[in-house]
């Protein structure tokens, strides 16, 4: 009786059987569910093209193929540069404030 009671567990319930495909309420819902798996669109996504600075960045140098280390470099500059920018206005400032003295 354990055993049997086991194997009736493996084995899957009929779900659409003959009987239930020919009643009204059933055949309308599975034909719905069917009509929408239908207009659902077939093959891959459409690519999408990126748009913004941000966007076409992250395109060119993190999606896909494309990923590279150059956005680690870019901010590396892109620090150093601020980071001189920043000290040479505040030692001209410094200059020009001791001048007036």
């Amino acid at each position: 009786m354990l055993v049997k009671r086991a194997l009736s567990t493996l084995i899957p319930p009929k779900v659409a059987s003959t009987k239930n495909i020919g009643s009204a309420p059933n055949a309308k819902r599975i034909a719905n569910v069917v009509q929408f798996y239908k207009s659902l669109p077939q093959g891959p996504a459409a690519q999408i093209k990126p748009s913004g600075v941000i966007g076409r960045y992250k395109a060119k140098y993190f999606d896909g193929n494309n990923a590279s280390g150059k956005p680690l470099w870019h901010l590396a500059v892109s620090i150093l540069l601020m980071g001189y920018s920043l000290e040479y206005y505040f030692h001209l400032r410094h200059h020009k404030d001791g001048a007036a003295h």
